[in-house]
């Protein structure tokens, strides 16, 4: 019987710069979907999934997904991604400005 745990990373966060998740420990799953949901305007993000051996030092797990500004959610499909997962969003600035609600689905 495989197990799922969905969690909320991010309700509702404005972002004004580049922002790094909370590193979420996901050893035990075998798949993951980030979904990356917006409120309001917001300019092009850019998506980058990263994963570590110990929740301290980061590597990229994929290529960039661009979220195009007229795109509310976004979902990120992983494997292979090892112990620790967290997501880097760059695009949004003080003078444009985006507010995320991220949720990670796990299943193993």
């Amino acid at each position: 019987m495989l197990n799922s745990a969905t969690s909320v990373l991010e309700r509702r966060l404005p972002i004004s710069d580049t922002h790094h998740t909370h590193p979420y420990e996901a050893g035990w799953a075998s798949e993951a979907v980030l979904f990356v949901q917006t409120e309001g305007a917001h300019p092009p993000l850019q998506l980058q999934p990263e994963m570590s051996p110990d929740g301290l030092v980061w590597i990229p797990l994929q290529p960039v997904t661009e979220m195009a500004s007229e795109q509310s959610i976004a979902g990120l499909q992983l494997r292979h991604f090892g112990g620790w997962i967290r997501l880097t969003i760059t695009g949004p600035t003080a003078a444009n400005p985006a507010t995320v609600l991220i949720h990670l689905a796990l299943k193993g």
